[in-house]
């Protein structure tokens, strides 16, 4: 079969870095210090097209000072140093050029070899599943994938088989493929890889790369891409800022105490954390109707542009940390809850394959105005033996829902009922055909609310894992000292301990002095 490849650039230009604060990693330094992730003990693959038609010019430059300490282990002997692959490593895992220098082993591929026989196993038959990922042994094998190339085969029916056998190995080995997708706004999305199911597809946030629907060459067409946007002068340099972050996210998942728990190491909770935690800009929106009795309902969960937004790995990192929720039954159990004022919040669960409706609920308590952001998506599980099927899999169809608890009692945001709770956004997300559904919903008003997961009654191919993220930004509220989103006797605490001439965050009125004005704003913001 013949591969049309080529790297997701357009023209040789200087490296670019993201920048710390656009990603959030300012902000992940500043509350861990040291103790950061690196991205140490984490196994990765970069994948390249070869700049030379015939050769394997995809090595980076080992000999480079960003690259000291590193291993470059090749997937097939004979490959050559290349400009592309060289920058897109900077931006992956160099040393004072990436937000994961900790990363030491790096397992090389060329995209054609990563395909078929490297990898994949492209055109080999059921009989004949995708390698696992490289590494001495099951406990240390490669986490992170990064694709900074686009393509597609001249035979399209093997783009699809090409797309559910990476489905295929993500899901079966708890890994994450990161893929860019192809540069210039407007330009056509090919479908290799960024139109898969389990992977994040990667823009710029500049917006100049291709976006809207995935082809109906592939399975699935209609599904929104990409889900997430970096910074970089092409998607082969924002691709590998997304890699980076999610060997971090990696690396604490396998770090005490949060090891404890494998759930936080699957694939599909390291994309639903880095998908919940983006940065929504300004003008984000998934083009919910303001007004009527759609408002706040979709069935188009993402920007068609910057997906759920720019990755943070601030936020990501607060949400794989958390602890994992337990689900509820009902919305009413999740009434019935005591409060559970929370921050954060992640859960994996399994999804039948069944025509049965499942249900999953959380509690949500929120104590003062914040804007939430919230996603569910799941994974594509394939037998083998659909990898050549003509008829496309079924994949399991998924409602994300907000409602609000007053007493006992559950009630809608959509229409009229969500007029004075949300200042805008959606609190239905309801895609019939893609597998990541999002709420972003902005000046929710404090109160308690349940998020509702809701497994349609349409049967899927296979048992899949499901996993729900979400995180709050509390809006400021005077006299909160300590920001838990309220003000109370620990706010007072601390602010009679800083008593006295002094500036500082109990200085609310900013005069040099923690004193009675001080108190007096702080009284009057009480809750």
């Amino acid at each position: 079969m013949q591969t049309s490849l080529i790297a997701c650039m357009a023209a040789v230009v200087a490296s670019p870095f993201a920048r710390a604060d656009e990603i959030g990693h300012e902000e992940l330094i500043a509350r861990l210090g040291a103790a950061a992730p690196t991205g140490a003990g984490v196994r990765v693959v970069q994948c390249e097209a070869s700049e030379q038609a015939g050769a394997l010019k995809v090595l980076p430059d080992g000999a480079l000072a960003a690259f000291a300490g590193k291993t470059f282990n090749q997937a097939v002997s004979g490959m050559t140093v290349s400009w592309h692959g060289t920058e897109v490593a900077r931006s992956f895992y160099g040393i004072g050029t990436s937000i994961a220098p900790g990363i030491t082993q790096v397992h090389v591929y060329d995209a054609n070899g990563f395909l078929q026989s490297n990898y994949l196993q492209l055109g080999g038959g059921f009989a004949l599943p995708p390698s696992v990922p490289p590494g001495p042994s099951s406990l240390d094998r490669a986490r992170v994938f990064n694709h900074s190339w686009i393509g597609a085969i001249a035979q399209g029916v093997f783009d699809s088989e090409a797309l559910r056998r990476a489905d295929f190995a993500m899901h079966r080995d708890n890994t994450l493929f990161v893929v860019g997708e192809n540069n210039g706004a407007g330009s056509t999305m090919q479908p290799l890889l960024a139109c898969g199911y389990n992977s994040i597809a990667v823009g710029r946030t500049d917006g100049q790369h291709s976006a809207g629907n995935t082809p109906a060459s592939v399975d699935g067409a209609g599904r929104m891409k990409p889900e997430l946007v970096a910074p970089g002068q092409f998607t082969s340099f924002s691709t590998p800022v997304v890699s980076a972050a999610a060997a971090l996210l990696y690396q604490a998942a396998a770090t005490a105490p949060y090891s404890q728990n494998v759930n936080r190491a699957r694939g599909v909770a390291i994309k639903a954390a880095l998908l919940a935690g983006a940065t929504h800009g300004p003008t984000w929106t998934n083009n919910a109707p303001a007004s009527g009795a759609g408002r706040g309902i979709t069935a188009r969960p993402l920007d068609p542009v910057f997906g759920c937004g720019t990755v943070n790995i601030d936020r990501a990192h607060r949400i794989i940390t958390a602890d994992e929720v337990q689900s509820l039954a009902t919305a009413d159990d999740a009434a019935l809850e005591p409060p559970a004022p929370r921050v954060a919040l992640w859960d994996v669960e399994v999804l039948q394959s069944s025509a049965a409706i499942q249900q999953f609920h959380y509690r949500l308590d929120l104590p003062a105005a914040g804007d939430v952001s919230i996603v569910a998506t799941w994974t594509r599980n394939l037998a083998t033996n659909a990898f050549s099927s003509a008829t496309a899999p079924v994949i399991a169809n998924v409602t994300l829902r907000l409602q609000r608890i007053e007493g006992e009692s559950v009630l809608p945001l959509t229409g009229d009922a969500g007029v004075g709770r949300f200042e805008s956004g959606n609190v239905v997300s309801s895609s019939a055909v893609d597998n990541v559904e999002h709420l972003f919903v902005r000046g929710l008003a404090p109160g308690s609310y349940v998020v509702s997961v809701v497994r349609e009654a349409t049967a899927s191919s296979a048992l899949s894992f499901l996993a729900v993220a979400g995180i709050v930004d509390l809006r400021a509220v005077p006299g909160d000292l300590n920001g838990d989103g309220v003000v109370n006797g620990d706010d007072l605490g601390i602010m009679l301990g800083a008593w006295g001439p002094g500036t500082g965050p109990a200085d609310l009125n900013l005069d040099g002095n923690v004193d009675g004005n001080d108190l007096g704003i702080l009284l009057g913001s009480w809750t």
